[in-house]
């Protein structure tokens, strides 16, 4: 009941203010330009040119930000990610991800076993893997991957792994 409530104030908030049509799909409370979803398994959040788009969302998630600063997503397993021409994208997610980040100056995934990165064409791209995952970063200036278990293993044509074989 009391874990509901800031879902509802902010739902009767963004009728009362009126939500502009940055924000996409159910569970969603727009007020000043921000988007914030709240929603379970199996959801669609996704924000255009919202000032902050940001999603708690549970397993078999699809995110995406687009043209906006600020993008912020926590969800559970296969999640699949998706940020294009922001200024910052950074995400947390469970196993089997999938995490897409381009255009953006700072990509900042934090992924579990069995996921997949693509950081192209950004400043920075800064992933942390819990498990074996695997990080491509075409066109972008600094790709940095920590492995909570190991080192970063750079494969012959380019990309990175944590915990497994290229």
């Amino acid at each position: 009941m009391f874990r509901a409530f800031p879902v509802l104030f902010l739902s009767v908030l963004s009728l009362v203010a009126g939500c502009d049509d940055d924000c996409e799909g159910p569970w969603c409370a727009c007020y000043a330009g921000r988007c914030d979803y709240v929603c379970g398994d199996d959801c669609a959040p996704g924000c255009t040119g919202a000032s902050d788009c940001n999603a708690t969302c549970g397993d078999d998630c699809r995110y995406s930000c687009l043209s906006g600063p600020n993008c912020l997503v926590e969800c559970g397993d296969r999640c699949n990610a998706v940020c294009q021409s922001t200024s910052t994208c950074h995400a947390s997610c469970g196993a089997a991800c999938t995490y897409e980040c381009k255009n953006v100056n700072d990509c900042a995934p934090e992924v579990g076993p069995g996921s997949t990165v693509r950081c192209e064409s950004v400043g920075n791209c800064n992933v942390t893997c819990h498990g074996a995952c695997r990080v491509e970063c075409p066109n972008t200036g600094n790709c940095n991957v920590h492995c909570a278990s190991s080192s970063a293993t750079q494969c012959s044509d380019g990309r990175f792994v944590c915990d497994q074989a290229c």
